[in-house]
């Protein structure tokens, strides 16, 4: 089992994917607001800005998988933002499951100020709505639970894929014996 993990990590299919997906979660976002009009809250925009990390994990990764460095780099940036995601996507869950005293949506982003996404594209990362219950589901699931999915999902394959890291470089060291 373990090779086929390493086997998955090693090679260029599974980072595409994972940009390809970072792509289409974007694209659902964007689609949600401007196809079925639905004004993105302050959590929403932060789920879009770390969706970028599955892209940017892709990406760096895809330039050489085989390469410890840039794999375990990209290892570490999908693990990482996934983590954030599921802390993002429980308080985006908190916020639209508490209606009334309990809701504490804040209405501003509040990036860094290195990176202030929602002033560089704020077509994309400006939170225009607030932490309400939508109309949307789909399998019974509504669309703070499918956020709080992807991330879990995202922070089990990067941990696995860390986790087998050193099986690699034992594979890699008995190569060259």
């Amino acid at each position: 089992m373990i090779k086929l993990i390493r086997y998955f990590a090693q090679g260029r299919l599974f980072w595409a994917l994972l940009v390809i997906l970072g792509i289409v979660l974007e694209g659902c976002g964007l689609y949600f607001q401007y196809g079925l009009n639905l004004d993105p809250c302050v959590n929403c925009v932060y789920e879009r800005a770390l969706y970028l990390t599955f892209i940017a994990a892709g990406i760096i990764a895809l330039i050489n998988p085989k390469n410890r460095l840039w794999r375990f780099l990209g290892e570490i940036i999908f693990f990482i933002g996934s983590l954030f995601g599921i802390m993002i996507a429980f308080s985006h869950l908190a916020d639209y499951t508490n209606d009334g005293f309990g809701a504490s949506c804040k209405l501003r982003a509040d990036f860094p100020s290195f990176f202030k996404l929602d002033e560089w594209l704020p077509w994309m990362f400006q939170p225009t709505g607030a932490c309400v219950k939508l109309d949307w589901s789909l399998f019974g699931f509504n669309m703070p639970q499918w956020i709080l999915l992807s991330f879990v999902c995202g922070t089990v394959v990067a941990l696995i894929f860390i986790v087998t890291e050193p099986f690699a470089h034992r594979e890699e060291r008995m190569r060259y014996y």
